[in-house]
């Protein structure tokens, strides 16, 4: 019997036994998922327990731009086995299989000027290495609301989004105490020193002059008079930078760019953000600033349980399972797989010779992944039918093992079958 006719069987089985549910893992039932991947992947030697075995999917609809590769060296390790471009992937180790939904570290490489942290959380895609440059900076509109003795305010370089609250007397000089600036929730600050200086020394009672703000960036016209007394508030909008972004793909090299933005004095995103998700903390921003950030696959990802069905190895150089291709996402029209294997997760960034690590992938350096692949064709892809044929012996299997434990992590064929089930 294939590998094929024995899993749809045990497919079968279960649902029958089940009346209608199959079980995803022990003692727990599951309804019968429209479309499945069957999975069936071969080692040179009997799977060992105390290994790592991977299915990597890429299912960003992206028609094999990047793709799930290994991670051969450090010195970011990131979840110890794979990098590129993965959003889920199944695990076979110490007994257990288990589907995750990748997730990615943020891990910044360096900042200037305005750009002073990197916060969020990004779900699993392309890991690589983005770079945020500045371009341009637009300033915020200005609104002058209330009667006093201003009749206008430039923004000459105010990039601290909030309301100044001011009174005056008769005579021009400021209301002892009236001067009060309430940043705005997003793109706003505390006042620095000069700031704050300069303030203070208006609350003092001084005359207001055109330059009574010029520590804040803002240009007074002074009323014509004769009487300049009432209560204003200045409304400074928030300050926007266009940036352009570099992003270098860790599967392929290859570096795409796109326009975004972002706001001085945040710690939000915009609606135009330079990686979803993720939101650039900064200051006063000026042309030139520059984030290099990392995107690397996390230590930890999400659960999403076990597979539809899975076989135990038990001893046999074979794995087998069977996962819900709901689970990799909605209306999806290709995806790229890589098989990955490793005798150890290497997380110690010390550890930089990709030949102290014994790992497999497609392809002769594990980076041959299936590039484009449509699951609702519903049509077996195999080894056999690669373009470059999975065999044994790659380069990768190098490191401190023994021949025993390198064949056990040695793919030496597959097959994945993608099946209607109701």
């Amino acid at each position: 019997m294939s590998w094929r006719s024995a899993l749809t069987a045990s497919v079968l089985a279960l649902v029958v036994a089940l009346g209608g549910c199959a079980r995803g893992g022990e003692g727990i039932p599951s309804p019968v998922p429209e479309a499945v991947l069957e999975i069936v992947w071969q080692m040179d030697g009997p799977v060992n327990d105390a290994f790592y075995y991977y299915v990597a999917f890429d299912s960003d609809a992206d028609e094999g731009a990047d793709f799930p590769v290994p991670v051969a060296a450090g010195p970011y390790w990131g979840n110890g086995w794979g990098t590129g471009s993965i959003t889920h992937f199944l695990e076979y180790s110490h007994g257990d299989y288990e589907l995750w939904r990748a997730d990615l570290d943020v891990v910044i490489r360096s900042l200037s000027g305005g750009f002073l942290d990197v916060v969020g959380d990004v779900t699993g895609g392309d890991a690589g290495e983005c770079t945020v440059t500045v371009t341009a900076v637009t300033l915020g509109a200005v609104i002058l609301t209330g009667t006093g003795a201003i009749d206008a305010v430039t923004n000459d370089s105010d990039q601290n989004a909030g309301t100044l609250a001011l009174a005056t007397n008769a005579d021009g000089t400021v209301v002892l105490g009236s001067v009060v600036f309430t940043p705005a929730a997003d793109g706003g600050r505390v006042l620095d020193a000069a700031e704050q200086a300069q303030v203070d020394t208006l609350n003092g009672g001084a005359l207001l002059a055109a330059d009574s703000l010029d520590e804040l960036g803002l240009t007074l016209t002074l009323a014509s008079g004769p009487d300049f007394s009432g209560s204003q508030s200045i409304d400074i909008a928030p300050a926007t930078a266009d940036v352009d972004v570099a992003f270098e793909s860790a599967s392929t090299g290859d570096v795409t760019t796109s326009a975004a933005t972002v706001t001085a004095n945040s710690s939000q995103s915009t609606g135009n953000p330079p990686i979803p998700g993720v939101a650039f903390v900064t200051g006063d921003l000026a042309v030139g600033d520059r984030a290099v950030v990392g995107l690397e696959l996390g230590t930890t990802a999400t659960s999403l349980g076990p597979p539809y069905t899975s076989v135990p190895p038990d001893g046999s150089d074979t794995l087998q399972a069977t996962i819900d291709l709901a689970k990799l996402g909605t209306n999806i029209t290709n995806i790229s797989i890589n098989f990955i294997t490793t005798t150890d997760l290497i997380f110690d960034p010390i550890v930089t010779d990709p030949d102290a690590n014994t790992y497999d992938g497609l392809g002769p350096l594990g980076n041959d992944a299936i590039r484009i692949f449509d699951p609702t064709e519903f049509v077996q892809i195999n080894n056999d039918g690669a373009f470059i044929r999975e065999e044994s012996g790659d380069s990768t299997l190098a490191g401190p093992t023994s021949p025993q434990e390198q064949a056990a992590v040695d793919i030496v064929d597959w097959e994945i079958t993608p099946q209607l089930l109701w």
